[in-house]
């Protein structure tokens, strides 16, 4: 008798199990379109920072060479000497 209830109850119990597995894959799937949208945007946001830290490092460099442009020819001089320097013994 235990094996009539049993097997009576099986494909109730399949039909749920298969309820639940689906709504696990719905739930999984949003879940990862959500995380997909967060990093997107997180991305975005770091290339914007990086953007604008670069623009604000070359303002900062022009000003200093347009105050400073004996000490800027010396250091570019200085930096290219080296350089040739590195570039004739190699």
């Amino acid at each position: 008798m235990n094996s009539a209830q049993s097997s009576a109850k099986s494909p109730a119990n399949h039909d749920d199990l298969s309820a639940q597995i689906e709504s696990l894959r719905k739930d999984l799937s949003e879940l990862a379109a959500t995380v997909s949208d967060d990093v997107t945007d997180g991305i975005e946001e770091a290339g914007r920072q990086i953007g604008k830290t670069g623009r604000n490092a070359t303002k900062r460099a022009t000003k200093a060479v347009r105050n400073n442009p004996l000490a800027a020819v010396g250091i570019a001089a200085g930096f290219g000497l080296v350089v040739g320097l590195l570039l004739h013994k190699g």
